[in-house]
């Protein structure tokens, strides 16, 4: 028996994609995050509502909420968009150049974060 649509949308809701990236960014060669560094804010609109969340790899750490100072790049998409870069159902510069995610702050850097909010196995 298959999960349900329902379930299989409850599995891969943002919240529970990001505890995913913590993961992800958590088990990581430390020094290797270190390296790309920086403060990254994500906020992912859904309706009227935004959840945001922080990957801070200065750090090496994923969290809710905003960092406590100015992040260096700040990412603004829906829900939907967030979930297809996260799952791998779209290439994350097709989603800049198409305008679904605003991007403001250090680009390059941004640029060097798939391998850390990448998530393979969905």
């Amino acid at each position: 028996m298959g999960a349900s649509q329902s379930e299989l949308s409850d599995a891969n809701s943002k919240g529970d994609l990001v505890s995913r990236i913590k993961s992800k960014v958590e088990n990581a060669d430390k020094d290797k995050a270190r390296e790309v560094g920086g403060v990254f804010l994500f906020n992912i609109i859904k309706g009227t509502s935004v959840y945001s969340w922080t990957m801070d790899l200065n750090e090496v750490t994923v969290y809710e909420g905003e960092p406590t100072k100015d992040p260096d790049t700040t990412f603004t998409l829906n829900e939907h968009y967030f979930k297809q870069l996260v799952q791998g159902k779209e290439d994350a510069r097709v989603i800049m150049q198409a305008g679904r995610c605003s991007v403001t702050g250090d680009i390059m850097r941004a640029m060097k974060l798939e391998p850390y909010i990448k998530l393979s196995s969905l």
